[in-house]
Parts: structure tokens; sequence; C-alpha cells
């Protein structure tokens, strides 16, 4: 493996970059049978792998690739076409406080984003955009607040206060790792409306922002007590044009046209507003991009669905293609009319997912293949929402803030998915994706070929199958002229694990385990071709990368990685107080700042830097992938 750089980054949260097995809080139950009792995204709680299919699949059989261009496949598409969509309460938390404060677990996450795709696309917004409210200061000093008032529904989101703090760090993580970003605007006030997020953020943001989402899920805006009862499509069409005009008369906004949406995700019939209420003709000249907010299934009552039985109906390949057809229509008239399609919002399942689904590695396959299908059919965009402790399917989460090791992350099964379709689609910016129709269209064995320059590049091959004996593992011939293909594997022991998932032979760790660094050694498997096939060994349960030629095969290696504190060689820094690292979802900022944290700044009575030149206490491995103690010093 290559040797990381690493890069210095102040940061407001230790990386202790040594293995823990603590549980901060709370304790799962140590009693044997005993329920759980904690927060959703610690639950050990496993679920049962789906059978094997009767009859069971062929196991060997033969892929074609098409070498003459293939019309049908993709529009061009980034490696950053699967990315993660930030509930806005949790900005501070996951990014940093400030553009001096930031996290560098996130950091590390999304620089190994940026070494297989490219820069990734994020989202900022969600729930908490409709009542979030930019303000000039927080009492305490924090950068942002939570409330429990105003109007609310099942998911009692509360009313958010943040400063412009916020927006500097989104921006300062950007100038690093070159993040562009979906930033969310409220609808719950429209006379006048709230556009002080616009007017401060664009040129705070300048080229990192990718759009504006104004208003999240109208379509619930309802059963979330934002609207009467008697609100209807016509309504929000006439508010929506009344905030547009805002905008339009606003000197505060220079770019008039950038904004997305409707964001509808269930009740309202997307396809009705597009050709009904002709959303697409009305507001074309101020949209940039036309959004949705889907989730497969509404777990929003718990009694609604069995857990086990959802598991098993998503372990095929036709639950992500019906997703993506019902969409597929509308991409097409979208797309033509030169508006990108984004699946702005989406996961297993709406509110916080299903235990033992959302939260194991069939949540990996799952997005792996719904991401490419999406892509197929010329979405541009698909975020994986990340909600916090209460949720099950965060693809990353810092811990709760009374942790007794704040600094150890929860990666979850997503984020591989996420690391695969990022190194499948790669950094071009031209590739085309098309279903293979894998083994005569077979549920459990899809697969997908990823052009480059019209020709083959890649293959992803999935096997939905979970089966610890091996007898499920399937072999794909591939069609091609190379003597040798390289694989990186996406695997796990079985459907239904939580934890032991790796990609190319590297892990995130377990619960509270992440300091945002692959560990382990970096796997490619090299397998020589003869007659003009390759054989393709896929796991039961697991995903097959393969690259077909060696300009496709990604990445180097080469990254940047950022530690928990540091000392410049410009001048001297602040080392941040330990016991100020409290890095969860349920802390305001206003809380952080009573902690008295450290001066970022050099010769402030209370700052606690080194010089330059005396001892920083911390060792870099020899295989660049972690460091241990807290301190060290960057060259």
């Amino acid at each position: 493996m290559a040797a990381r750089r690493i890069l210095p980054v102040l940061a407001a949260s230790l990386c202790a970059f040594a293995e823990v097995s603590v549980y901060p809080y709370p304790r799962p139950s140590a009693t044997p049978g005993a329920a759980y009792v904690g927060w959703q995204a610690y639950d050990p709680t496993t679920l049962d792998d789906p059978p094997l299919p009767n009859p069971m699949p062929p196991l060997d059989f033969q892929i074609q690739l098409d070498t003459s261009g293939n019309p049908a496949a993709s529009q061009d598409q980034l490696g950053s076409f699967l990315g993660i969509s930030i509930e806005m309460s949790l900005a501070e938390a996951v990014i940093g406080p400030n553009s001096s404060w930031l996290r560098p677990q996130f950091l590390n996450l999304m620089s190994t984003l940026k070494e297989r795709g490219g820069p990734p696309v994020l989202r900022l917004g969600g729930n908490t955009q409709e009542k979030a409210e930019l303000v000039d200061s927080i009492d305490g000093g924090g950068s942002l607040a939570k409330f429990a008032i105003g109007p609310t529904g099942f998911t009692n989101t509360p009313t958010l206060q943040f400063t412009v703090d916020i927006i500097k760090a989104v921006r300062a993580a950007s100038d690093i790792l070159g993040i562009k970003w979906f930033m969310g605007v409220p609808m719950n006030q429209t006379t006048p409306p709230r556009l002080e997020i616009v007017e401060q953020g664009e040129s705070i943001m300048g080229e990192y922002l990718w759009g504006w989402q104004l208003g999240n899920e109208p379509d619930l805006y309802v059963s979330h007590n934002y609207r009467p009862a008697n609100y209807t499509e016509e309504d929000y069409m006439a508010e929506y044009r009344t905030i547009l005009d805002a905008v339009t008369a606003d000197p505060l906004i220079q770019t008039k046209n950038n904004y997305g949406g409707p964001g509808v995700c269930c009740i309202w019939q997307l396809g009705d507003l597009i050709n009904n209420q002709n959303y697409l003709g009305q507001f074309g000249s101020q949209l940039n991009s036309l959004i949705i907010e889907h989730y497969p299934l509404d777990n929003c009552d718990p009694s609604a669905h069995d857990p086990q039985q959802v598991l098993n109906s998503y372990m095929n390949h036709p639950f992500a293609v019906s997703f993506g057809q019902q969409y597929a229509a509308i991409a097409e008239t979208s797309n033509a009319a030169g508006k990108p399609v984004i699946l702005l919002e989406t996961n297993t399942a709406s509110c916080n997912g299903f235990r033992g689904l959302s939260d194991s590695f069939a949540a990996s396959l799952w997005a792996t293949d719904l991401a490419l299908q999406l892509a197929s059919v010329n979405f541009t965009h698909m975020m994986l929402h990340l909600g916090g402790q209460a949720a099950y399917y965060n693809p990353f989460v810092p811990p709760p803030h009374n942790a007794t090791a704040p600094f150890m992350w929860t990666v979850g099964p997503t984020m591989y998915a996420i690391l695969l379709v990022a190194e499948a689609l790669g950094q071009t910016g031209h590739a085309r994706v098309a279903d293979l129709g894998a083994n005569a269209g077979n549920q459990y064995t899809p697969g997908y070929v990823i052009y480059e320059d019209n020709q083959p590049a890649r293959v992803v091959l999935l096997n939905y199958m979970s089966d610890t004996s091996g007898a499920s593992d399937y072999t794909a011939h591939i069609s091609t002229s190379a003597s040798e293909v390289k694989v990186r594997y996406l695997i796990a022991p079985q459907v239904s694990m939580k934890t032991n998932i790796t990609f190319a032979g590297q892990s995130f760790g377990g619960y509270f385990e992440s300091d945002g660094l692959l560990r382990g050694d970096h796997t490619t498997e090299t397998v020589n071709c003869s007659g003009g096939s390759c054989a393709i060994q896929v796991p039961a349960p697991g995903i097959a990368l393969v690259f077909l030629t060696d300009s496709a095969y990604q990445p180097d290696d080469d990254m940047a990685t950022y530690a928990s504190t540091h000392i410049t060689a410009m001048h001297n820094t602040a080392v941040v107080d330990p016991s100020a690292l409290q890095t969860g979802n349920g802390m305001n900022g206003a809380l952080r700042a009573q902690m008295k944290l450290a001066s970022t700044s050099a010769n402030k009575k209370n700052g606690a830097g080194r010089r330059v030149g005396e001892v920083a206490a911390g060792i870099l491995l020899a295989s660049g992938a972690f460091i241990l103690g807290f301190r060290m010093l960057v060259v």
C-alpha cells in the first residue's frame, strides 16, 4: 500500500486510532435472550438469513459484453452518484461547529470516497430544514440549538436554530475535499419566506453549492401539522411560485435559478405534479433539478411490517428494478427538459428503517443494486439518509454526547455500498451504466456493466443468496480479450451480519471503533483469463467489482487522512481539551460552548498548543492506516 498523506486539520474531537470495544451509551443488555434497550444505531439484534431459493439458479453462466458502444446504457455518471443526506440538526455533530473545528472522522470518511469517485456530493436538510432558523447568535455561544417547540408530527421534529458558523464549517470541509452540497431551504413560512440561508449561504458556499432544495416533503405538511387539513397540490404550487418570486425580487440573492423540488415522497404522485400541475413548465426557468424523496417502505408504524419478511423481500434484484421503473418515464421527461433527476433522500425504510435489515449486510446489497439501477435509468444522484442515534440505517454516526470514547464513530453497512459504487463509477465523469440481465435475468444473481469511452471498463456482480457452506457461490464467465482482470469484493459471512463486513479486505470496524479510516490490507485479486473469458467467483452473499482494463483499475491508495489534533509549522495552535470532546446527536452547540473549548487562535490565554519542535505523542504505523495517541506533529 502506498503511504498515506497526513494533512493538518484542527478538529473538534479526538481520534484515538486504536481498537476500542466499548459501548459508550447505552450498553446492550448483557443478559442472554434479553431485549436490547438503547439507541437504535447500536442495536445488536439480528434477523435470520432469507431462505435459499428453490429451485436454485444456475451457478455457472456466461456474460457477453457489448463492445459496440451500447446505446441502451445510461448517460454519463459521476463517481459521486451515491451520496449521503445529512439531517440538518446533525450538522454540528457530523461536520463540525465552525470552519476552524471540523470532525476528522467525517473528513476521513469523505476522503475515502474522494479517492475512489472524486469529490462527494452531499445533502444537508431533511425534516429539520423546515423548522430551521438562521440566527445571529445562540445563547451560550454555540452554533446550533434544538428546541421541542412548534408544530410537529410523527417524527417529533425539533425547531432548529443555527448560526452562519454551520455554513462556514460546510464550506471549510469543501475547501479541503471539494465536496458539493444540496442545502435545504424552509417552506414553513411563505409571507414573507425565510430566505436568510440563501442570502448568506450562496456567497459562503460559492462553487461548492450544487443547489438549494426548496421545501422538504410538502405532501406531508398536513400530517406534520405545518398546513391545514385542506392543503392541496394547487396550494403548494401557489406557495412555491410566491417564494420563487421573492427570490427574483431579493437583491441579496444573486443566483435566481438554483432551486430543486418538489421533493414529494409519500402521498402526492410526482407524475401528477408534472403532468397535471405542469411543475416543470411553471418553474423550469428557476429549477436546476427535479428532486424526489422516497423510501421503499414506510416504517412509521412498526406494527405494520414484520422486519424478517421485509428482509426476505428486499434480497432480490426485482425489488431494486421496480423502484427505478416507477420513475423511469419521469426521469426521461425531466432529463429532456434539462433538469437532472435527484433521489435526494432514501434508505431502506422511512422513520429510521428496520431493525436487523437497515443495519445489516443486506442493506449493503440493496443500496448497491438500487444505486446502479437508478444510474442505469438516468438518475443523476441518490442520497442515503443519515438520521442519528435513533435510526437503524445510518451510513455512519458519531457517538452520543455522553460517550466514554467520543472520538470513535460507528460506520454502518450502507457506507460500504457508497464506497463500492464510487469505485465502480470512477473519477472520469463519463461512466455509463447498463443492467446486464445476468444469468437470464435471475433475481438472485444480477450484474451491471460500466462503460468508459463506449467500451466495457468494469463489471459489478451481486449474489443475494446467503449460504455459509459456499454451495451457493456462483461463477460468471465474462467475455473479454484481456489476459487477466482484477477483482475486489464486498463481502460478509451472512446477509444478516452487522459487523465483519469488508470491502477489498478492509473494514471500518464495529460499533464505536471507527476514526473514519479503513483498516487492514487493501486486497485485490488477479484472475487469469483464457479463451476470451474470465471466470469470476461471487460468494454468497457478496459483490464482486471487476476491473476489465488497467486504466479502469482504481484507486491508487494515495489519499489524504486527518489527525485529531496537530501542530502546524506555521504558528502555534491549540490542542483540543479532551474534557470538551463531546460529539453527540443530543447535545446543543450552546452546551458544548459551556465546556470552554480551547481557543483555535495563537497567543490566546486559554490556548493549549505546544511550540513546533516539542514532542508530540503519536505513532504513525507502517501501514499508514491509523495513529496511536491523540497528538501528532504534521510535517
